[in-house]
């Protein structure tokens, strides 16, 4: 019988895949990934981050059976019918999310993308379900069987991270009644908690006699960029005298990641052959041109002369209007031959500098902090198998810190997610990348809050309505176990909710809610008795991947936990609560 079945899905932007683990009388515990494009003639951790669903929006097909299908289905030119999704998870990407948020696919239609990604997640997790079931003697697992670890990146908001708890709940990982039975792990740490238990030969060994690993002595400082399709990640943590890990530096990145240079590439071929032409080429074979975007994002980490094979569609385009040889007559660095478009080293490395430039950037903002001591920077995820980005960090910052990257950068993430999900406890703490807190009313008074909203309960009182209540300020070091407690009162006798809703900036010192860089994040309500004089006690757990609330009316000693909603479209009520 098989005990601790975990399976972890790192969800990308370019490619998802995932890994999964088991122990059993019979087999020591182990962890598996399996192999994607075999029928393609490939080999790969992961398959494209690509769904396809028919015109009645039912689901097809996901990944490289999705592409497969729709070239074929671009034959019969049936294709515009149907609806193709791909490098959807940047829609998550700091921006306003709510449960009705639309995406648009590759001809212009738009779907939910709730069900977009619920149904790529449930795909996901039947693939799994499936090949477990082949690695235990064929025995039949469900859902319910397994702990689910789903791998986010560390930069994005709470409201993402609930749409894909949402998700994931409509796809069947887990239920509504069950919801520890889905860890988000944050990408960086994943990698983070896996890399620090390699040797030196996990490393890529830049020179023969290279033996360098990431050490572990209590008080170890060491870096993690995460280098995806759609963003980087990067975190700083300290090794503690117990093998945890503290977090020193509050989680930061930015949306250059791969996928950013596969655009320039896309927009210099634009440039090369016209708007008009390559416009014309996307619109009429679309399932040619996502293959060109596959076949572009595979040369990044090539480190030398380069060939993108130009589909046919693409070249009967432009034969129209000249030779395929005169459109590259001046352009240096790129010379065409026999179907193919050749790119030069240094024509190559130049697509690279926009997106290299951020991470430098973002990297040497976390250095200005002086109290940091970093010792090794960690270099993970799909982009860091780029020899041009390896190269270039080595040389920016070889000087400054030991430069590391795992032999199997893009597998590390779901290992570490697997070893992740079963000790949580590992990340002992984090930074607080924002200020939080929730409006309460205070008694109205001119010298304080001249200016500002007011209200008046029941009893004629007035009370100015927008001041903040902080919780946790930006840059505070808090504890992934550690509860914040706090006790609050309606403020009209009448009252039979009490409502806190909660903001967020990055401002380290707030007053007022409607000060500029103040956000409305969510909200909870808690139902009372009534009167102005029945204590609410909200316990808030902030330090850990996910906000957790428990709500005890003192009254009648009833607990309760609730859940914080940072999708909630109404949320904008006046709070009726003081301290």
């Amino acid at each position: 019988m098989a005990q601790f079945l975990y399976v972890a899905i790192d969800f990308g932007t370019s490619f998802s895949g995932y890994a999964f683990s088991f122990k059993t009388d019979k087999r020591l515990e182990q962890i598996r990934i399996p192999s994607w494009g075999v029928e393609q003639g490939l080999k790969t951790f992961k398959t494209p981050t690509c769904i396809l669903f028919d015109e009645e929006q039912n689901f097809q097909k996901f990944g490289y059976d999705a592409m497969k299908t729709y070239t074929m289905l671009m034959k019969k030119e049936t294709a515009k019918k149907h609806y193709l999704f791909e490098h959807f998870k940047m829609e998550l990407y700091n921006k306003e999310i709510h449960r009705d948020l639309m995406i648009t696919e590759s001809n212009g239609k738009t779907m939910k993308a709730i069900k977009v990604f619920s149904e790529s997640l449930r795909y996901l997790k039947d693939h799994a379900l499936d090949k477990i079931g082949q690695n235990t003697e064929g025995r039949k697992f469900t859902a319910s069987d397994v702990t689910w670890v789903l791998t986010v990146p560390a930069i994005w908001h709470a409201a993402a991270k609930q749409f894909m708890r949402e998700a994931a709940v409509e796809a069947g990982l887990v239920t509504d009644s069950t919801p520890e039975r889905l860890i988000f792990a944050l990408e960086p740490e994943a990698a983070s908690v896996f890399c620090k238990q390699l040797p030196s030969d996990g490393f890529i060994a830049e020179r023969e006699d290279c033996e360098d690993k990431l050490e572990q002595q209590p008080g170890s400082q060491y870096m993690v960029v995460d280098c995806g399709g759609g963003t980087i990640d990067i975190t700083v943590h300290e090794v503690l005298g117990d093998g945890k890990l503290k977090e020193l530096h509050a989680a930061s990145g930015n949306d250059m990641g791969g996928q950013s240079v596969d655009k320039n590439i896309v927009s210099f071929l634009k440039d090369v052959f016209s708007e008009e032409i390559f416009e014309k080429f996307e619109k009429e074979y679309p399932s040619e041109a996502l293959k060109l975007k596959y076949d572009i994002a595979l040369i990044k980490s090539c480190d030398d002369v380069v060939m993108i094979p130009c589909p046919s569609s693409l070249q009967t385009l432009a034969k129209g209007k000249q030779s395929m040889e005169s459109y590259f007559e001046d352009v240096q660095g790129v010379m065409w031959d026999d179907g193919g478009i050749f790119i030069e080293h240094e024509k190559l490395k130049s697509f690279f500098d926009t997106s290299l430039s951020a991470i430098e950037s973002t990297i040497n903002q976390i250095l200005k902090n002086t109290e940091l001591r970093i010792e090794y920077m960690l270099l993970v995820g799909g982009y860091a198998e780029c020899a041009f980005l390896r190269k270039f960090m080595k040389k920016r910052f070889c000087n400054i810190c030991k430069i590391l990257c795992p032999v199997e950068p893009q597998a590390v993430i779901l290992k570490g997610a697997i070893l992740y999900g079963k000790t949580p406890s590992v990340v002992k703490s984090r930074i607080s990348a924002l200020t939080y807190g929730f409006c309460i009313c205070e008694i109205f008074d001119e010298t304080k809050h001249r200016g500002k909203s007011k209200s008046e309960n029941s009893e004629g009182e007035v009370f100015c309505n927008v001041c903040f209540d902080q919780l946790v300020r930006s840059g505070e070091s808090v504890e992934c176990d550690e509860v914040r407690s706090l006790i609050r009162f309606p403020i009209d006798p009448q009252q039979t909710e009490v409502k806190f809703t909660f903001y967020s900036s990055e401002k380290q010192e707030v007053k007022f809610t409607d000060e500029p860089l103040v956000f409305e994040i969510g909200s909870v309500s808690v139902d009372t008795d009534g009167g102005t004089d029945r204590p609410v006690r909200l316990e808030i757990k902030f330090g850990s991947t996910e906000m957790q609330a428990t709500a005890t009316d003192l009254g009648s000693g009833e607990t309760r936990t609730t859940e914080l909603d940072f999708m909630s479209e109404q949320i904008h009520a006046h709070n009726k609560i003081r301290a």
